[in-house]
């Protein structure tokens, strides 16, 4: 974390944070100088750098995905991984969101020029840009920075202007033709996605020495009285942004971080930007869906066939509410990307996408508990050994004791052996005590 402008830390406390519930926050008062710390310098000529020297810098300037996921760039950036292919997300996956749309339209050759440094760093020669087929702008101010670059590695892929495209999963197997494992991850495809924002502050931090304190924020939704992109610092009110969008019209029914299929309610506007923050979204009434009592399935398998995982929602549903943890796993429940097309498309009005999500969190607590289980399970054999090393060492050592010269004392031989028999009784009643189902600890 890296403070967005100067000033003075009044806190680290819990404080509410937009999609994570409370977690320990920084507070600062700024002192309206913003000046700059200058413990970054700038790198002159990145491309010379090795990728190991390139993947530190990218970590200590926090630079995570920009896609929504913050996972850490510099560990994506692996040329360990047996990566082939480059992705440059541009293809927004959510609808109203247009914050990478607009960067591309404006700063298409600092995306380019963090392409290249991510090559540099993953080793191979291959880049698409994703685009969807309605970006026109977008797809025309890159193509012109491509052609004044002159770097052949890099290519547009448009991809279809249908919700959920801009998916990672679903982009990879898009453009490469390649299918995430189950039980894998991306680059195991050969392919790495990254956000063409986290590509500019790559960039951008390497050329001026700026960490990772901002990112471009859509702010849209009727109600808002003018929706637009702002470059927005890290913890930042969201209230500040919605009088830069000219305040709310007075139709606003709900704020929603993301977009409107898997965006996050907030519980207000004095939450603050996170890293996450792509899009804040002021929804009137009439652009949410209404809410209506939930039906018994009618197993119509409308579900299954918008789901972009390929995965059977109406049995999930089955096996969520019984709490089949080993059946959810076997039907894919790992495998969904929370998308919401299965809640949208149900005319029985369930819930399905809120049940997956919750049962997830159940069953990675269980897995969590069922790890701490098997260690202490461990550790226990491994005292339980330790113990009984110790019981052969002192039976050896009894078994092994030699009494004194006949000159010696024979008291002091025979007192010996005694302490020799005590230890041994002890080591055995302390094992009698550390035996399954015996409560006595001490």
């Amino acid at each position: 974390m890296h403070a967005p402008s100067s000033g003075e830390v009044v806190s680290i406390a819990a404080h509410p944070v937009p999609g994570r519930g409370i977690a320990e926050c920084i507070t600062i008062r700024t002192d309206g100088k913003d000046e700059r710390w200058t413990g970054y310098n700038a790198y002159p000529n990145p491309l010379s750098l090795p990728a190991a020297s390139l993947r530190a810098a990218i970590a200590d300037a926090g630079i995570v995905g920009l896609g929504g996921a913050m996972f850490p760039a510099n560990i994506k950036l692996n040329p360990g991984l047996g990566v082939d292919t480059l992705i440059l997300n541009g293809a927004e996956c959510e609808p109203c969101i247009n914050c990478d749309d607009a960067l591309i339209r404006h700063s298409a050759a600092t995306v380019l020029r963090g392409a290249q440094i991510m090559l540099r760093i993953l080793e191979t020669d291959k880049c698409l840009i994703a685009l969807k087929q309605n970006a026109l702008h977008a797809r025309q101010a890159m193509q012109q920075a491509i052609d004044t670059l002159g770097d052949d590695r890099i290519t547009i892929a448009t991809v279809p202007s249908v919700y959920p495209a801009g998916g990672e999963l679903q982009l990879i197997q898009l453009l490469t033709g390649r299918e995430v494992p189950s039980d894998g991850l991306p680059w195991d495809t050969g392919a790495v996605c990254q956000n063409v924002a986290t590509a500019e502050a790559v960039e951008r931090f390497l050329r001026t020495g700026e960490p990772l304190i901002s990112r471009i924020v859509t702010l849209t939704g009727d109600g808002l009285h003018a929706p637009v992109n702002l470059r927005a610092r890290i913890g930042t009110p969201i209230a500040k942004l919605i009088e830069a969008a000219g305040g709310y019209t007075g139709k606003t029914h709900r704020l929603i971080m993301g977009g409107p299929m898997m965006g996050v309610a907030l519980s207000g506007d004095e939450l603050a930007v996170t890293k996450a923050c792509n899009c804040i979204y002021a929804a009137a009434m009439e652009q949410l869906q209404i809410e209506t009592p939930e039906l018994p399935c009618i197993r119509c398998g409308e579900c299954a066939t918008v789901c972009p995982a390929n995965l059977m929602p109406q049995l999930l549903l089955q096996a969520q509410r019984t709490k089949d943890f080993d059946r959810l796993t076997e039907l894919g429940l790992p495998d969904c990307i929370e998308c919401g097309c299965c809640d949208y498309i149900c005319p029985s009005h369930i819930p399905l996408t809120n049940g997956f999500r919750a049962s997830k969190k159940e069953a990675w607590d269980q897995a969590i508990e069922r790890r701490r289980g098997q260690h202490a399970e461990t550790r226990f054999a491994a005292r339980q050994e330790r113990v009984s090393k110790q019981t052969e060492q002192t039976e050896q050592q009894l078994h092994e004791f030699t009494p004194a010269p006949d000159n010696a004392d024979e008291s002091v031989a025979e007192h010996a052996k005694e302490n020799a028999a005590d230890a041994l009784t002890a080591l055995k009643a302390r094992l009698a005590r550390k035996q399954p189902g015996n409560d006595d600890e001490n």
